[in-house]
């Protein structure tokens, strides 16, 4: 065989190795395009179920913000109402402490000038504030620690 054919034939193999490695490298090509637009479908969706969890915690934590402020609220109330009913009770008691006073002291001008009554009222009168003295000293007894040894 002539030479121009062994030439003829050298370029048609080497035009048929060229395109097949143009096909190949076209299908490979295609198939990453492939790939990748599968990859970015993937993450858009993701991006999409991460915003929307996103904002479920958003709406969980403002509610749980508005629960935790709603709570602090209704325990400001509760220690404003426990501070009224100190204060009232307070009033009650020095209110009762007033009249039990004014009692003891219509007791002591009733026994003042009672003139049955003579000697035993000075007597009692004694035995009155002795027993007010004795648990009085006995409250304050009672709020001081003992000492220690």
């Amino acid at each position: 065989m002539d030479t121009w054919v062994w030439i003829v034939i050298g370029v048609v193999v080497l035009a048929i190795v060229v395109v097949a490695v143009l096909m190949l490298t076209n299908k490979r090509k295609e198939r990453e395009r492939i790939e990748r637009d599968r990859r970015e479908r993937e993450n858009r969706q993701h991006a999409r179920d991460l915003r929307k969890h996103a904002e479920e915690q958003d709406i969980a934590a403002k509610e749980r913000e508005a629960a935790a402020m709603q709570a602090q609220a209704e325990a400001q109330r509760a220690r404003v109402e426990a501070e009224r009913q100190e204060q009232e009770a307070r009033r009650r008691t020095e209110m009762a402490e007033e009249v039990r006073e004014q009692v003891e002291q219509e007791r002591a001008d009733a026994d003042a000038i009672d003139p049955d009554l003579g000697e035993e009222s000075g007597e009692r009168q004694r035995r009155i504030d002795e027993a007010t003295h004795v648990s009085h000293a006995a409250d304050r007894d009672a709020d001081t620690p003992p000492p220690a040894r």
